[in-house]
């Protein structure tokens, strides 16, 4: 018979593995869409959507840290409801992100989204609000694995960043270089592969609308499409009405992350399989 210590220690490595496979969905390099063959198709849990799809919201900066996501003074206040974190979550990026996003959105932002601290409500903020899934240049990597040990989907799309960038000219004012961000810090790239970590050194600023530019320059209704076909492991995006469609390959969300989100997060997981052992 299994001892206790053993079903646990065998559970955790198995938690740690599942986490894995989401953080290597999250980071897949994105390539051309193309017709698959029967086997590359990923299976789909019953019950879990195979699409997901909805409105891109752009918050529109790199480095929009997890103190921005959701404010340090909310972080240690266990009272806190749902209906708050959604009220607060990016208030400290644009307070009037509360008023442009809705539920079922798709938010997108720039690079290295989610850098900064492990705080994990910087992920329930965001799932409190309504929105299922975050697309980005490329994430924090604490902010990928607590995406998916809270049941937050993430997918790294770079083409979109820089379609937004150009259908949309900035009115945001350069950050300036300081002492904690030199200059060379200030054009944030994309991390190779994912492996290149930003979280390490300082972040660079959060660019800041420039004067009389108002809050459209940091939360846009862009009234494109964004949809994410899970069984085909294909993004497609509608840039507006009327406008383009292009279409790109992104890593599987295979079946054992899938259920991770379908129980609501890593907690939930390992909740079911303690009362199955």
């Amino acid at each position: 018979m299994i001892s206790i210590e053993d079903a646990l220690e065998r559970i955790i490595a198995q938690a740690d593995s599942l986490v894995e496979d989401g953080e290597k969905a999250i980071g897949a390099r994105d390539a051309p869409a193309a017709d698959e063959p029967r086997a590359a198709l990923t299976d789909i849990l019953p019950g879990f959507p195979a699409r997901v799809e909805g409105e891109i919201v752009w918050c529109e900066g790199d480095n929009i840290n997890t103190d921005v996501i959701y404010p340090g003074k909310y972080t240690y206040q266990d009272d806190i409801t749902p209906q708050k974190m959604a009220e607060v979550c990016l208030e400290n990026f644009d307070p009037h992100f509360r008023t442009i996003a809705k539920p079922g959105d798709i938010l997108v932002s720039d690079f290295n989204f989610g850098c900064g601290s492990s705080r994990e409500q910087a992920a329930t903020a965001i799932l409190a609000k309504g929105i299922p899934l975050v697309v980005a240049g490329s994430f924090g990597n604490i902010f990928s694995r607590n995406s998916i040990n809270n049941a937050l989907m993430g997918v790294e799309v770079p083409k979109l960043v820089h379609r937004l960038r150009e259908a949309f000219p900035s009115t945001l004012a350069p950050a300036p270089a300081t002492s904690q961000a030199p200059a060379a810090q200030q054009a944030i790239q994309e991390p190779a592969h994912n492996r290149q970590s930003l979280d390490s050194p300082p972040p660079a600023p959060v660019a800041a609308p420039a004067a009389g530019a108002g809050h459209a320059a940091l939360t846009r209704r862009t009234g494109w499409t964004f949809s994410w076909d899970v069984r085909r492991s294909l993004v497609s995006v509608t840039e507006g009405e009327g406008g383009a469609t292009w279409s790109q390959k992104v890593g599987s969300l295979p079946p054992n992350v899938q259920e991770i989100i379908a129980r609501g997060g890593l907690e939930g997981w390992v909740k079911t399989e303690i009362a199955a052992t």
